[in-house]
């Protein structure tokens, strides 16, 4: 893909120490793409650097979010494809034109980081548990869910902009969208370098909001995933309830319990398939 169809999205909150020397590196790789920067509400010189440096600005009165800013961008975007990269200089300019020359035939190029990649110690058994309850709710290995360096078809991407929260998982949930909608997927091995400053991401406050939302996204797109496998886990329970009264009694018996767990494993099944039919609804109206 030639730079010329990118437009390349850069949130950017308090980032005066390393916004202009993104931004230098990027054009001076690819002079023709076009540099959007969202500065999020930044208290410092991040939005006057970012102008000096040749990126068109597009300015928060206040902080909105990550999500918000990127949802600016893309709204903001006049190329085919947009590029999300962040602001804090993990990110380099070679991967970024790794991921370009990837995006011809697919819909989506995620980064994903390799084994170099900086990744505090603290946060890796997060990323892992994060990572294995993706994998099993798309029902694919998922290489990277939420890196920040990624392309994206535009015309697909707003398509589903309105599903995208204003906070951090807008990387996920565009994942999720994509993969569960049977867009096309690539991921491009990078390395990540310590960021400078401070990150504002937070581990026992985002994970499990990320959690959350990659549930809700499931049930959205594929309902029947979800609540297929909780009726699943209430007949099981159901059966054993009953074969454990039949071996305590000596004759076939249906307990209080037995009969709980049987209906709420019906209720369970049938909300399903109602959650799957207005799943698919939804789907087709912004098909």
């Amino acid at each position: 893909m030639k730079p010329d169809k990118v437009s390349i999205i850069i949130p950017a909150l308090n980032e005066e120490a390393t916004i202009e020397t993104v931004v230098r590196g990027l054009l001076t790789h690819f002079p023709e793409a076009e540099i959007i920067v969202i500065d999020d509400g930044s208290s410092d010189a991040t939005g006057k650097l970012a102008a000096q440096a040749g990126a068109q600005v597009i300015s928060h009165d206040h902080n909105l979010g990550y999500g918000a800013s990127l949802r600016t961008g893309v709204e903001a975007a006049s190329r085919d494809f947009v590029l999300f990269c962040d602001a804090d200089g993990q990110h380099t300019a070679e991967d970024v034109g790794r991921l370009m020359e990837a995006c011809d035939d697919v819909d989506m190029v995620i980064g994903a980081r390799n084994q170099d990649s900086h990744v505090p110690f603290i946060r890796r058994p997060g990323k892992f548990i994060l990572r294995w309850f993706a994998n099993y709710l798309a029902g694919e290995r998922i290489t990277d869910l939420n890196s920040g360096l990624r392309i994206m078809r535009k015309s697909v991407l707003k398509k589903y902009l309105h599903l995208m929260p204003r906070g951090f998982s807008f990387s996920t949930t565009s994942t999720f969208a994509f993969l569960k909608t049977y867009h096309r997927i690539l991921y491009i091995p990078i390395t990540v370098h310590k960021r400078s400053g401070k990150s504002s991401v937070r581990q026992w406050k985002h994970g499990p909001q990320t959690l959350m939302l990659m549930l809700r996204l499931t049930v959205l797109f594929e309902p029947l995933k979800v609540f297929l496998t909780t009726a699943g886990i209430l007949f099981a329970m159901t059966l054993f309830t009953f074969v454990f009264n039949t071996l305590e009694s000596g004759t076939y018996k249906i307990g209080p319990t037995t009969i709980l767990l049987g209906i709420a494993t019906l209720l369970v099944f049938m909300f399903g398939l109602l959650c799957d039919q207005v799943s698919a609804l939804r789907r087709e109206i912004h098909e």
